[in-house]
């Protein structure tokens, strides 16, 4: 059996293109998160607060961020929900700087294969309202939780290759790869 973190590879050489493994599809209010001891996603919890994830969200595979101790996580731009557990190949384009209750907590941005986003290279090129809309989802979907989110803005797709090859690092050393 294949194990969705360990056995694919987070992408090609250059860290332009990752797989992204889906948690969350676009539209939900349920929280999945991958369990890799158990190889599967699991139900988390049900969102408190009545906002839906406006984007695919999952993570990188074969990628550690020391900070969270977790998976490097993804947002994935499409038009379409995509199911929990499918790998959706993504074109790399920014980040989010994020902390979230003390640690940082990454969001590397990409794009699906969608007609929709083809123009979309750097972060520039996401348009201003779709990242708006991100980052209040993202400021405000632990509200009710009693967690605090710290913002610290986008960047563009070279520091967010940077940050991928640090993880991949992180990966190599914590699980001896």
């Amino acid at each position: 059996m294949v194990h969705l973190f360990h056995d694919l590879p987070m992408g090609n050489d250059d860290f332009t293109q990752v797989n992204a493994i889906i948690e969350i599809p676009k539209d939900s209010y349920v929280k999945y998160e991958f369990d890799k001891e158990l190889n599967t996603i699991m139900v988390d919890r049900i969102g408190k607060t009545p906002i839906a994830y406006n984007f695919n969200y999952g993570f990188i595979p074969q990628s550690h961020n020391e900070d969270d101790g977790d998976p490097l996580d993804v947002i994935v731009l499409s038009r379409f929900p995509f199911v929990p557990g499918c790998v959706v190949p993504c074109r790399v384009v920014g980040w989010l700087k994020m902390i979230d209750s003390g640690e940082y907590d990454y969001k590397v941005l990409a794009v699906a294969d969608d007609k929709y986003y083809d123009h979309v290279q750097d972060i520039e090129d996401v348009h201003t309202k779709e990242k708006e809309d991100i980052y209040y989802f993202m400021q405000h979907y632990k509200d009710l939780h009693n967690k605090t989110i710290v913002l610290e803005g986008w960047d563009n797709k070279a520091t967010a290759i940077e940050v991928l090859k640090d993880c991949k690092s992180q990966y190599k050393v914590k699980y001896n790869n």
